[in-house]
């Protein structure tokens, strides 16, 4: 019994953060914490934990792109002073969605999203003319055609 009510405690903890009670005074621990920082001037967004940084110009939210035509928009992107863009994988893509929240199911930090779908370079193995995407209204991932035409969220390694 014990064990079972510390589970349920300790699952608590992970998903929504921690008060403390000392001295009837509360403090509130985030355990998510976001660790995202943009950066204005660039427009990026860097995310200290993954090591990565995301596009985040208005192009983020206005360019759409067949799968095929995504990957190579990536590859050529020159943007806040970098060329070495590619489009991320599903599980990168994923990295920046906050299934906490909807229209737009993303973390906050990112200024230029629309509550679509957003191509990742994962393809489905079972069905080689399929690719994995973010439905960014609620974070979750699913596999369309290549022929779809989604937006483009590129992506490198930081620094």
């Amino acid at each position: 019994m014990i064990k079972k009510l510390l589970l349920i405690v300790l699952i608590s903890i992970s998903a929504f953060g921690v008060e403390i009670v000392i001295d009837k005074t509360v403090k509130k621990l985030d355990i998510k914490k976001s660790t995202l920082k943009r950066d204005d001037v660039k427009e990026v967004v860097k995310d200290i934990t993954t090591g990565l940084m995301w596009q985040d110009d208005s192009r983020a939210k206005s360019v759409k792109k067949d799968w095929n035509d995504a990957k190579e928009y990536c590859q050529n992107l020159s943007h806040g002073g970098y060329n070495d863009w590619y489009l991320p994988t599903i599980i990168e893509l994923e990295s920046i969605a906050d299934y906490s929240k909807v229209n737009p199911a993303i973390k906050e930090g990112f200024k230029n999203v629309t509550s679509s779908n957003y191509w990742s370079s994962s393809v489905n193995v079972p069905v080689s003319e399929y690719a994995w995407y973010v439905y960014f209204d609620n974070g979750y991932s699913l596999y369309y055609r290549q022929t779809s035409k989604y937006y483009v969220r590129c992506a490198r390694a930081g620094q």
